[in-house]
């Protein structure tokens, strides 16, 4: 079976060469250089937020090399869904979520034209996915933290993993207990794996 050639797009190179490592490491996927996108079966791209410019550039790619592509963000605004239609966007994953199996299960329905969801559905299950009980989004670094302390770790512990400080992580402990409408940081905890977030 020939090997799936995937162009990378990314808006920062640590975010390329981090979705460069994770189609590498999968058997029978290849990266294409982003000099040569028109050799590609499809594109990967990742955003934080799907705004005019990312869907400007979009456009731009889809007409220098029309393939199939796989959108990781985690905003993204359901009405949003005819644009990233004509952009060929046949997968939105949650960027917060997408693990390398993720990642390459897409691109593999992507290059063999699998069946996908609308994406305006896509759109409404991203945003659930990674939305509080009430819908409020999480930020990925919350989502992070809520995860290290379901794993056991205390804060000075996450500070160390995540290469902030202790005030920052508490910070962001805060914010997801606002987020959640909760007092404390077990219950926040409670709250995302009660929801599946984490």
């Amino acid at each position: 079976m020939a090997r799936v050639r995937v162009f990378v797009q990314a808006g920062d190179p640590i975010s390329a060469v981090g979705l460069a490592s994770y189609i590498r490491a999968q058997p029978g996927m290849l990266v294409v250089p982003s000099r040569l996108p028109a050799d590609a079966d499809v594109a990967l791209t990742v955003t934080d937020r799907v705004s005019a410019d990312f869907l400007g550039a979009l456009t731009k790619a889809a007409q220098a090399a029309p393939l199939p592509t796989v959108v990781a963000t985690d905003h993204v605004d359901p009405e949003q869904a005819p644009s990233l239609h004509r952009c060929r966007v046949v997968a939105l994953l949650p960027r917060s979520a997408a693990t390398s199996s993720r990642l390459a299960s897409a691109v593999m329905e992507a290059a063999t034209g699998g069946a996908v969801t609308s994406l305006a559905e896509q759109a409404d299950n991203l945003r659930r996915e990674i939305a509080g009980p009430d819908g409020a989004m999480l930020a990925p670094r919350e989502l992070t933290v809520l995860q290290l302390m379901a794993d056991g770790h205390d804060t000075p512990e996450i500070a160390d993993i995540m290469a902030c400080s202790d005030r920052m992580v508490k910070s962001i402990i805060l914010s997801a207990t606002k987020r959640f409408n909760v007092h404390n940081r077990v219950h926040a905890v409670a709250c995302a794996l009660r929801a599946g977030l984490i």
